[in-house]
């Protein structure tokens, strides 16, 4: 073997290592920044004062996924096939299209706080503490898409260093000064997001409303416009998991509910969105390059099969050793604590659909790197229909239990739909190579 080959082989594969840890790092610290408030909350505040900050959380990322899908994920879609002018025009509109979302969302929150009324057990008066900070909160989250995009993920790690770092020294401060509430837990975390985003913009020298939202809206609407339906409908299903909970059962259920997933399935979550933050814009790569005709595009075509086959693998042995590991483990813990030993029995039911959610990351990738934005939210109709429905009949029935076995039938359904789209999807890429020069390629890409 030529000893250049090997030595650039040697440098790709260091490089891609690099990549692949700063961007799995980089998600820790944004997840141990967004967590913090339900971990902390969990620990410092009543259940029933805890249950009203997971209800204003909820309502805080549904806007905030709403702004991803709009922006974030069309960046990581999109933006990652370009380089130059083509995609610096992207991440300027997309940044000015988070500034509007964000003031939408600050307007929405004062007059949810100021109209709806605050008795019984849906209370939305935490709302005034996020309003202010809609806006950062929507900007980072666009920053560091635009980061992932462009395939610097250290960058992203810096920035969210900056924000969970902010938040800590907050945090700190909060709990010697004897200040813990919602309200304050809800307020350190829009510091936090105020110091990343001022990184971000002095570093790349650019203002939020210098872009253009209308651009942004006629350049990326073939995706757009269906990933934002996808996640008004993935994010009206999580909101109608807590309105559902506190509804039909209790502030104090919803409490439960929300911390043992903070716990246990909040961590699969976040692996997830690092991972598809890694995978989506090479997907989106490869199969870009299998729609042309050749060897080339066949070899792409391949690599893309064979990258999703091989983490299903990968995934299904993970999500597995998750159950048998951090089932017991949290359910031992939550018996043996006071205030959380009513919730141990979701132990199982949320680490099961954990390991779902796992085996459903590669095909997800997949399809978003193919473009299959329609199917996306075909794929998640269904879900979030049988979801709410196993929700709601597990809980008039068997209770918070009965309804944590209602969502794994949700996730369950929803992978079995995700698997049969992408089969589907798959017949529209190019053919497996045939050729000696395909293969020549493939094994050169490893």
């Amino acid at each position: 073997m030529n000893p250049r080959s090997s030595l650039r082989r040697l440098q790709g594969l260091r490089g891609a290592s690099r990549f692949v840890g700063a961007g799995l790092l980089d998600q820790v610290v944004i997840a141990a920044a967004n967590s913090a408030n339900t971990l902390l909350g969990g620990i410092l505040l009543s259940k029933e004062h805890f249950g009203a900050l997971a209800l204003a959380l909820a309502v805080g990322y549904f806007a905030m996924y709403l702004n991803r899908a709009i922006v974030g994920d069309v960046l990581l879609a999109l933006a990652s096939r370009y380089d130059g002018e083509p995609r610096a025009r992207l991440a300027r509109n997309g940044l000015t299209t988070a500034l509007c979302s964000g003031l939408v969302a600050t307007v929405v929150f004062i007059a949810l706080w100021a109209l709806y009324p605050s008795r019984g057990e849906i209370d939305l008066r935490q709302l005034i503490w996020l309003a202010p900070f809609m806006i950062p909160i929507m900007l980072h989250d666009t920053a560091r898409c635009d980061y992932l995009a462009d395939r610097r993920p250290d960058k992203a790690l810096g920035i969210d260093l900056v924000w969970a770092g902010t938040q800590a020294v907050l945090v700190a401060i909060m709990i010697t000064t004897h200040h813990s509430s919602a309200g304050a837990l809800l307020t350190v975390w829009g510091f936090g997001a105020i110091a990343g985003i001022t990184v971000y913009l002095l570093r790349e020298h650019r203002l939020p409303w210098h872009g253009s939202p209308r651009a942004w809206l006629t350049e990326t609407r073939h995706l757009s416009s269906w990933f934002t339906i996808t996640a008004i409908v993935a994010q009206v299903q999580v909101l109608a998991i807590s309105f559902v909970v506190a509804g039909r059962l209790s502030k104090i259920d919803l409490g439960n509910l929300r911390f043992v997933q903070t716990v246990q399935l909040q961590p699969v979550q976040n692996l997830i969105t690092a991972i598809q933050s890694l995978l989506v814009p090479r997907a989106s790569r490869n199969a870009a390059q299998a729609a042309k005709p050749g060897p080339d595009g066949a070899a792409a075509a391949q690599t893309l099969r064979r990258q999703t086959r091989q983490l299903a693998t990968a995934f299904t042995i993970l999500g597995a050793l998750m159950v048998l590991i951090v089932w017991p483990a949290v359910s031992f813990a939550l018996v043996h604590t006071h205030k959380f030993a009513e919730a141990a029995p979701l132990a199982l039911p949320i680490a099961l659909q954990g390991a779902v959610y796992l085996l459903q990351v590669p095909f997800t990738a997949a399809m978003r790197g193919m473009h299959r934005a329609r199917m996306l939210f075909v794929q998640y109709v269904v879900f979030a229909v049988v979801s709410i429905s196993g929700l709601t009949l597990g809980a008039d029935y068997g209770g918070l239990h009965g309804a944590a076995w209602g969502l794994l039938t949700g996730s369950t359904t929803g992978l079995i739909c995700m698997v049969i789209l992408y089969t589907y999807a798959l017949k529209s890429v190019g053919p497996p190579p045939s050729t000696p020069a395909t293969e020549e390629r493939l094994a050169a890409a490893g």
